[in-house]
């Protein structure tokens, strides 16, 4: 759960500096193709976890923090000047990252 609070909290800064930087008013349509790269991320990080069980009050964190914010903090990275793989990578990784709302149990520290 602290990886996914991290990462939001990284998501919401570089939202707010677009938002700062390029003056926008309303929320930009991000592209299909995030949306798509975060619902992979999201896979690969259920994937990777064992699979935890899905309820109606985890999954809707993991769709808010995993696709809606992350699609749009991957197009504001795309907007700020980033290297092309970037956005890609911020929608595979924060959404993998996403999926650890799911965790009945914090991963321990190795």
């Amino acid at each position: 759960m602290l990886i996914a609070l991290t990462a939001l909290l990284a998501q919401f800064a570089v939202i707010l500096t677009h938002r700062r930087v390029n003056k926008v008013r309303t929320r930009p349509e991000p592209p299909a193709l995030y949306t798509m790269l975060c619902l992979f991320g999201i896979a690969v990080g259920w994937l990777s976890m064992g699979r935890p069980e899905i309820t109606w009050s985890t999954s809707v964190l993991v769709l808010l923090s995993g696709l809606l914010i992350t699609a749009e903090a991957a197009d504001a990275t795309a907007k700020l000047g980033a290297p092309r793989w970037v956005p890609a990578a911020v929608c595979v990784l924060c959404g993998a990252a996403s999926t650890t709302w799911l965790l009945s149990e914090p991963i321990p520290y190795l």
